[in-house]
Order: C-alpha cells, then sequence, then structure tokens
C-alpha cells in the first residue's frame, strides 16, 4: 500500500511521524506493507452480517452502505421524519439535515464485504442538526476474510439550542481495519452526546474532535472497548472549548485480553476567553492478560480562569476481593470474572435512554467479554 493511498485514508506517513500515532505505529506500518485494491461496492451480504443491522426499532429509517457506497437493496427509508432530508452524492457521501425533531431513531450501517484479495473503501458523513432534537446510530460490522481497510469521515454541525446523541457501534472481525474521523461543533446553548461501543478489529482507530463554540454549549462522551487475540483499538478525543461557561463529561472504559492492544488519549483544551468552563474526564482500563497492553494518556491545557478541570486515568487488573466474594457465593470463576467485566463496562451505556438499543449493546457485550482467565492457548504462541 503506498504511502499516497495511505494519506488518502489520513492515516500516512506523515501522520505516522505524528506524536498521536505513536502507539499505533506498528499496526499502522503492517497495513501501508499490503496492496489494496478497490472494493466491490455490489458485494452480497450473507445473511448473518444483513440479521445484525435488522433491528426492529429502526426499520424503515435505515441507510445501509457497502464497501462505503449506498445500498438501496439493503437499506429501508419508509419511515424517515418528514423533518429529515436525505441526499447522496456519488453513492460514498451522505448529507443528513434535520430540521426539527425526530422521535425515533436513524440507523446508518457501513458494511465491509471483503474480496478475493485485501480491498479498501472510502466514504463521508455530514450531518446538520438544524433544529430539534436527534439520535443518530451507526454500525460498522463486516465478514472475516482477506483484509479490508475502510474510512469514513464526518462532520457534524450541531446549531443553537438543539441536542444530538450520536451512538457508534464497531463490532468488526479481525480481518477488517477502520478508520474513522469526526469533526463536530456545538453551537450556544446546543448538547452533544456520543456512545462508543468498539469491538474486535485488526486495527480500529477513531479521532474524535469537538470544538464548543458557542457559550453554554455542552459535550458528552461514554465508550468502551473491548479486545482479545491480537485486535488493536486506538481513540483520540480531542475537545475544546472555545466560549464561555462550556461543559464536557467523559467517561471510557476499555478491556484489553490475550495480545490486544487499546489506546485512548483524551485531551481537553480551555482556550483563552473560555471562562466558566468545566471539564471532566474518567478513563478507567482492566488489563486480563500479562501480554496485553493499554496506553492511556489524559491532556488537560487551560488558557483561561475561573475554570473547573479534573482528569484521570488507571490500568489494572480485576478487584480480586470483588472476585473471591462472588466465589464464594457458589459462581463459577469465569462466570464471576465475566460479571465483574460487564458491570465495568455497562457504566458507558448507563446514559442510553432507549431501553431497547441499550439492551442490545449489553447482550452484544456480554457476547464478545473474554470467558476465561487470559486464554493462555492464545498468549502461549
Amino acid at each position: 500500500m503506498s504511502a499516497a493511498l495511505l494519506d488518502e485514508f489520513g492515516v500516512g506517513d506523515a501522520r505516522e511521524r505524528d506524536e498521536s500515532w505513536r502507539y499505533s505505529k506498528a499496526a499502522l506500518r503492517a497495513l501501508s506493507q499490503q496492496d489494496f485494491a478497490e472494493a466491490d461496492p455490489h458485494s452480497t451480504l450473507d445473511a448473518s452480517l444483513a440479521a445484525s443491522f435488522d433491528w426492529p426499532q429502526t426499520r424503515g429509517r435505515r441507510l445501509v452502505f457497502v464497501n462505503g457506497n449506498y445500498s438501496d437493496k439493503h437499506s429501508d427509508v419508509a419511515n424517515i421524519a418528514a423533518s429529515m432530508n436525505v441526499r447522496h452524492e456519488g453513492g460514498q457521501r451522505l448529507v443528513l439535515t434535520v430540521t426539527g425533531d425526530s422521535a425515533e431513531p436513524v440507523h446508518l450501517v457501513y458494511a465491509s464485504v471483503p474480496g478475493a484479495a485485501p480491498t479498501r473503501w472510502q466514504a463521508a458523513a455530514d450531518l446538520e442538526l438544524m433544529a430539534g432534537r436527534a439520535t443518530v446510530i451507526v454500525q460498522h460490522i463486516g465478514t472475516a476474510g482477506a483484509d479490508v481497510l475502510g474510512a469514513l469521515h464526518s462532520r457534524i454541525t450541531i446549531a443553537p439550542g438543539t441536542e444530538l446523541h450520536l451512538m457508534t457501534l464497531s463490532d468488526l472481525p479481525d480481518s477488517i481495519s477502520n478508520y474513522r474521523r469526526v469533526n463536530t461543533t456545538v453551537a450556544q446553548g446546543a448538547t452533544c452526546l456520543f456512545t462508543d461501543a468498539i469491538f474486535g478489529g485488526r486495527l480500529q482507530r477513531a479521532d474524535l474532535n469537538i470544538g464548543l463554540n458557542g457559550e453554554s454549549a455542552r459535550f458528552e462522551s461514554r465508550g468502551v472497548f473491548v479486545l482479545r487475540g491480537r485486535q488493536h483499538a486506538d481513540t483520540h478525543l480531542d475537545i475544546r472549548h472555545g466560549a464561555r461557561n462550556t461543559t464536557c463529561d467523559v467517561l471510557w472504559r476499555g478491556v484489553a485480553d490475550q495480545r490486544a492492544r487499546g489506546v485512548f488519549h483524551g485531551a481537553i483544551t480551555v482556550a483563552p476567553g473560555a471562562d466558566g468552563a468545566d471539564a471532566r474526564l474518567s478513563n478507567k482500563n482492566l488489563l486480563l492478560s500479562a501480554h496485553a497492553e493499554i496506553d492511556t494518556q489524559p491532556v488537560l491545557e487551560i488558557y483561561a480562569d475561573e475554570v473547573k478541570a479534573a482528569h484521570g486515568a488507571t490500568v489494572g487488573q480485576l478487584d480480586e476481593t470483588a472476585l473471591f466474594y462472588l466465589r464464594s457465593r457458589g459462581v463459577p470463576a469465569a462466570a464471576a470474572r465475566s460479571l465483574l467485566i460487564a458491570g465495568f463496562c455497562r457504566e458507558a451505556f448507563a446514559g442510553i435512554a432507549d431501553v431497547e438499543v441499550r439492551g442490545r449493546l449489553d447482550a452484544l457485550l456480554a457476547e464478545r467479554l473474554p470467558h476465561s482467565h487470559g486464554d493462555r492457548e492464545e498468549v502461549a504462541g
């Protein structure tokens, strides 16, 4: 894979030299050594993949992209609200404009389907929330096989007094790499809520850039990653307080088992003149194997007065006292570990108002949790 192609995806040599890629350079370098052809936009989705996004609560409000291209065959837009305008530009670019309250979520699905050799795709999604409230669910899924590299670049504009909840679920097999860049601006009195759930993937990288540009703008981020094998996830959250009395509240949880590697970088900047800002960041992580690694970097830069700010990050292991308590009550070791890990992670989902969506994420989390101690058969090699 050429340097020019990596640059096209926003992950080229210039970024590899950048400090923000320091913990993912090896994974990035391995990708750069491959030749990726254009992915087939007409690839067929198998029944199990199609079933993974057939959510009853989003039927009629689902837009599906196969290898980055819009698919009429798999989309279902019969119930898209009158307050929403959906445009497709060239098949690979979505523009979604919301002009009023939307009670039901819109579901965007990005499916990566491999070909006979390594393939790549690239897409863009712009969201403009002009009035009211809206919930958007973005789901990344894929089929195991030859390597696939997908890239989704998004631009989100949140107008004064509006509220957006963006939920991103990325559940990928080990042969798929995914790059997400989200640039968001939040205007005066507006609220932006992000919920991220990251499972699997050869390399998953997310650059989430938030600008609190209007007075009393608010941003809340909840996220979790659960990794095993040699999976690699790298999340960079960059929040800039650019106006007075702005607020951000960040809570992320991470779990890594076997030889997996997780990276979380949470940066908060309070710009000059952004007095009255209130910034909080908490990142806690669990290592379930001596071979796993999690790197966390909370960064706080303050250039204004009268600011409230707190940040903290930890990397540790399961609470042996709690584990002993469950074992003493007759809970098997594997089940006790899963209960503790699930409870640790589910804090990230607590703010999801939609009970059905929250239940679906809880169920998927239970499926992806490690069920053995360190999975020694994997780390031995």
